[in-house]
Formats: structure tokens, sequence, C-alpha cells
């Protein structure tokens, strides 16, 4: 499995959606614009969706290319291995951030410094049904969670019990969900247990694409099924909010991103290929999307403080900070900036690193 290029424009479509929905459109409030963006992009959940089935499709090829290639029964290389890459990828910037929210004293972050520095951030709001400056972290730690079990049932469980793992795991996270919101009536799903849907149809079609004929057959079944699950969709859109909808929706936003994993392995229209999946704009966010989405919350309500502030020392340009699509242009632009620093100044020589720590083949 080789680094693939369409895969950073499914990033960074993740992480556009979850920017316009935490930060909402710039577009007027009932506008056309407005209610169309607000209809897709609805509060960021898609994209955070989009990365769990991406993470659930990605690190399940490279353990189950690692289990296969693996002749030597190194199976604990493989697993320690893997631990370290995640490790160099994701720690620094983000005990960075929670840091500097410590050495700032933020009230929430010092109550529950624990929880930030294990990474079990999505239990503060799980327990308390309130959110906090750091809560998009809930998703990090989820994914960091999903990190320390997934390589053990994986590598170690014998190849033919693997797809009943992967439907199990489905499974659970349809009836957990159900269970958190319409039983104990919280209002945020977001243990592990609760996100294992996703991950496990990202999983399952990394499973299925190791059979080439079955991959073949599931392909073609699940093109004609698609059309088919969106106009069910569509019909129940009604009673949005009950446990029909919200357990169908949730899920079909994995359907949906198995569906966009699927377009960019198997696309061969030059057109699309050159300027969309392999448009250097959107592999360019793609490659920072970490950075992005770890910044992008607390960067929002600081830049916002910081115009309030300039408008009011200098009234004459006033009009032009307080624009909503200036400004909405401006933040875009400076977060942008800061995550491509953080980048290429702290992620990029820490991941250097990862060549002590090789698989038995490049993978991105």
């Amino acid at each position: 499995m080789k680094y693939v290029k369409g895969f950073d424009t499914i990033r960074a479509i993740a992480v556009l959606s979850v920017i316009i929905g935490h930060w909402g459109p710039s577009f007027k409030p009932g506008s056309p614009g407005d209610v169309i963006v607000s209809s897709l992009i609805q509060d960021g959940r898609f994209g955070v969706i989009l990365f769990f089935v991406l993470s659930g499709y990605l690190i399940t090829s490279i353990l189950l290319n690692e289990k296969i290639k693996n002749t030597e029964g190194k199976h604990f290389t493989i697993i320690k291995n893997f631990f370290a890459r995640r490790a160099l990828r994701i720690f620094p910037i983000y005990y960075l951030v929670v840091i500097f929210f410590y050495l700032s004293n933020d009230p929430f972050v010092r109550a529950h410094i624990w929880s930030f520095l294990t990474y079990t951030s999505n239990l503060p709001p799980y327990l308390t049904n309130q959110p906090n400056i750091l809560s998009h972290t809930w998703s990090l730690s989820v994914e960091e969670q999903f990190y320390l079990i997934w390589p053990w049932l994986i590598i170690l469980l014998p190849k033919k019990y693997i797809k009943y793992v992967l439907y199990l795991a489905i499974i659970i996270g349809l009836a957990s969900k159900y269970y958190v919101l319409y039983v104990l009536h919280r209002h945020f799903p977001v243990l592990v247990f609760n996100c294992f849907d996703s991950f496990g149809v990202g999983g399952l079609y990394a499973w299925i694409r190791l059979d080439s004929e079955k991959c073949k057959k599931f392909e073609r079944s699940f093109v004609a099924a698609l059309p088919f699950l969106l106009f069910i969709s569509w019909k129940i859109s009604h009673v949005d909010g009950t446990p029909l909808f919200v357990m169908y929706d949730r899920f079909l936003d994995s359907i949906i991103g198995v569906a966009l994993i699927m377009f960019v392995l198997k696309n061969k229209n030059e057109w699309i290929r050159k300027y969309i999946l392999e448009n250097k704009a959107l592999n360019f966010i793609g490659k920072i999307s970490y950075g992005i989405y770890l910044y992008h919350f607390t960067f929002s309500a600081s830049f916002d403080n910081l115009m309030h502030h300039l408008s009011q020392k200098a009234p004459a340009v006033s009009f032009l900070l307080m624009n909503p699509l200036l400004s909405y242009c401006l933040k875009f632009s400076s977060l942008i900036l800061l995550c491509w620093m953080s980048f290429r100044f702290i992620e990029q020589p820490i991941m250097r690193l990862k060549k002590k720590f090789e698989y038995s083949e490049k993978i991105e």
C-alpha cells in the first residue's frame, strides 16, 4: 500500500467541513448560500466521521499488509513500530496545545489536565454534557484509544476471525450510540466504542480489498445500493433527532466516507485526478489537516477577539475588519499560515524520526 495523493484531498474535505461546521458559513444568515452550506455541513460531524472512516481504512490496511508479509512471527515489532510512528505524528503539537492552555491558567484545562495528558479528553464532555475550550480534542482522544486497541486485534488474531471483529465493531458502534443517547440521555456520544462503526466500516473495506474478486463484487453492489441509501436518508429526514434518524444518518456518513475512499482508489478520469484528487491546494490542506483541526477551534476565538480590539483602536478600517466575508477569509488564511509553520518547523522535523520505525514499505 503506497501513498495516495487523493487521500489528502479526502482529509481536506473532512477538515474544511469541520471548520465550516464550527465557524459557520460566511454567507449572510438565511441566504441561499447559508441554507445550502448549513444543510450539507451541519455541525462538522461529517468531517470527523470521515476522518474516522479514513483512519479505519488506512490503519487496518497497514496492519493487514504487515501481518501478511510477516513470515518471521515478529508481531510485537510491528505493533511497536506502529505505536512509535503514531506517537511521533500526533503527540508533539497536541501536547504543545495542552501545555499552552495549562500555562495560560485556563480553568477547565487545569481542572481536567490528566484527561488531556492521557488522551481521555472525550470523558469530560461525556460526563458533564458540557463543551469546553478544547472540546474538539475528543476525536483525537478517540483516535488514540482506537490505535491502542486495534493493532492487537488485527495482528494477533488469526486471519479468519478478523472479518467478524470488523462486523462486531460496526454493531458495537451503532448499539453504543443508541445506548448513550437514548438510555443514558447523554448529549455527546464521544466514547471510543460509540465511533467503532465508522472505524469498522473503513476497516471492513480494507479487509475486502485483500481479495480482488470479492472486492469487485462488493464495489458493484455498493455502487448500486448507495443511491437507494441516500433516497432513504432523504425520506426520513423529517424525523431528525429520533433514534432511527440519528443511528441511520451517522452510519450513512460512514458509508459516504467509504464511497469517497473507493472513488479515490478507482477513479480513472484524468481530469478528476489532475484537478481534484491531485489538486495542489487540496493536497496541501490535507497534508496539514491535523494541525488545522487541532488549532482551528481556539484560533477562531482568539482571532475574533483580536479583530474586535483592532476595530476599536482603528475605527477607519473597522468596516473592513468587521466585514464578515473579509474577516472569514483573513481568519482562514491566517490559520493556514499558522498550520504550515507548525508543519514545517515542528511536525516535519519530528516525523523524520519515523525512519527508525519503518514498515516493510513506505506508507503515509
